[in-house]
């Protein structure tokens, strides 16, 4: 069992005098991983500014496409006559940057290695499962994706040593795999094998799931998924149903060391999700492995799943905590221009947003090499596994608090859990702290009696699908704050 992906939150502690139930930080638990990283698109390659902004951000590691189509975007066995230009890229920011790490997304198909046996799904053409992808061993130049894997991960195992298979599979409507679960099974064996056999050090992940897996797993285990029209099926676990299967599959570690998984909107998923995670692998492993966020974000233009430029901060900073319950290793945020209305600047690297000043000068400085010991009040998430439901907030206490530490230092983030605001005391050791709101103004505080005394601001995100005139969308419950109210961190050094 790996003990990095262990959920330790239900285990008791005391921490600096104070007894507390929440994720326990021993003495002889090994060094936190360096949780911020950044993914990226094509822009990284030509814009000569992207590289230099996005370690400006305390992001180490970046998230790139490279995929099957763009390093073989014809038929042709010989690897030297493939197309390594985005590889070479990569290669020369190593040599630019040593400091900056890279995360390679594999996967896609090309129209020209499609295997027929998906012919008559529809889908976007890149979603085509490549042939001979049962052809043993994996490395072999009979299996089409195989073969590629294990040539790019030999050729540049020097530079890359973390590679994700495929990216959301599960997305509904076929857009990146034409297959279930259970087909995508033989594709990650495939990466695996092929990727250990080039450099038997790197870390494997398993494709990036979205949000339908995890509301597919709760529409089939009679939960309450928070959608009015839930995914059938969960691709995770049909996978699992079928790797369990296999031989070989706990010798190679069931073809995955990290498990994958995106989180949009709902800052609370990130703990529901990666829980949701955890319990398909107990419950089919018997282990548990390092959970990242490969993909999370926020809209910061309202809409349905989205809010203001101000709580597009407080899901930054509130993610974090909720993944950190969780005991997730690393989050990868998407992304850093406005590509996709997402980013952390305007435009294409333009003017920056507030919510840039809040990843890199308060979430990254101040949490970067801290460690959780314990959620100190509120609700675990929304407690999904546990049949609640965003749209019915019965499970909601007020308030959220989590106890960091960072060296000598300690950290509290707190915010309000319904649109009331609350007052609340934190333990004091020092005579005074510095009190930082979502847009990192900072303030002395003075404690008294022992005590810092907070004022939290009500949530004033509303909305969800029950704010729709779909019947359906509203019988779900009421509108949701997918953010808390604003944010307050306390440190005492």
């Amino acid at each position: 069992m790996d003990t990095r992906g262990i959920w330790q939150a239900a285990q008791a502690v005391v921490w600096a005098g104070i007894g507390i139930a929440g994720v326990t930080s021993r003495a002889d638990t090994p060094a936190p991983v360096y949780p911020f990283a950044m993914c990226s698109n094509g822009n990284v390659f030509t814009n000569p500014e992207y590289s230099a902004k996005l370690i400006d951000t305390g992001a180490k590691t970046c998230r790139l496409d490279v995929v099957f189509v763009n390093i073989r975007p014809k038929p042709g066995e010989d690897p030297n006559a493939w197309t390594w230009r985005d590889m070479d890229r990569i290669t020369k920011m190593r040599q630019e940057h040593p400091g900056l790490n890279f995360l390679v997304l594999l996967g896609y198909g090309a129209k020209w290695a499609d295997d027929p046996k998906f012919a008559a799904v529809q889908g976007a053409e890149i979603a085509g499962p490549e042939r001979g992808i049962n052809v043993m061993p994996a490395w072999s130049k009979e299996n089409l994706y195989g073969h590629y894997v294990y040539e790019t991960v030999r050729r540049y195992k020097n530079v890359v040593h973390d590679w994700e298979s495929w990216n959301e599979p599960d997305l509904p409507g076929h857009a990146f795999f034409k297959g279930n679960g259970r087909d995508f099974f033989a594709y990650q064996k495939a990466c695996y094998l092929a990727a250990k056999q080039a450099d038997p050090h790197c870390n494997v992940l398993f494709a990036g799931m979205c949000y339908a897996n995890v509301e597919g797993y709760l529409f089939n285990h009679k939960l309450k998924p928070p959608t009015p029209y839930p995914p059938k099926e969960c691709f995770f676990e049909d996978y699992l149903k079928e790797c369990v299967k296999d031989p070989d599959a706990k010798k190679n570690h069931y073809y995955f060391d990290t498990m994958s998984q995106h989180s949009y909107s709902r800052a609370s998923d990130l703990y529901d999700y990666a829980m949701v995670d955890r319990k398909l692998m107990r419950d089919y492993l018997g282990e548990e492995k390092p959970i990242w966020f490969t993909e999370m974000g926020f809209p910061d233009q309202g809409g349905l799943l989205g809010g203001t430029p101000d709580e597009y901060c407080d899901y930054l900073l509130q993610s974090f905590a909720w993944g950190k319950v969780a005991n997730a290793e690393k989050f990868f945020h998407f992304q850093l221009d406005n590509s996709n209305t997402l980013g952390l600047y305007d435009g294409l690297l333009g003017a920056p947003k507030p919510a840039l000043t809040t990843y890199r000068d308060l979430l990254v400085k101040e949490f970067a090499n801290s460690r959780l010991i314990a959620q100190q009040h509120g609700n675990a998430g929304v407690g999904l596994l546990r049949g609640n439901s965003p749209f019915h907030a019965t499970w909601a206490t007020g308030y959220d608090l989590f106890a960091f530490q960072s060296g000598a230092r300690k950290l509290w983030m707190a915010f309000a859990d319904t649109n009331k605001p609350v007052e609340i005391t934190i333990p004091a050791k020092r005579a005074q702290a510095i009190l930082i709101d979502r847009h990192n103004h900072r303030t002395p505080i003075l404690a008294h009696n022992g005590v810092y005394s907070l004022k939290l601001p009500g949530a004033t995100n509303l909305c969800g699908w029950p704010t729709l005139t779909d019947p359906i969308a509203k019988a779900l419950g009421d509108p949701e704050h997918l953010v808390g109210g604003a944010t307050q961190v306390l440190i005492e050094e």
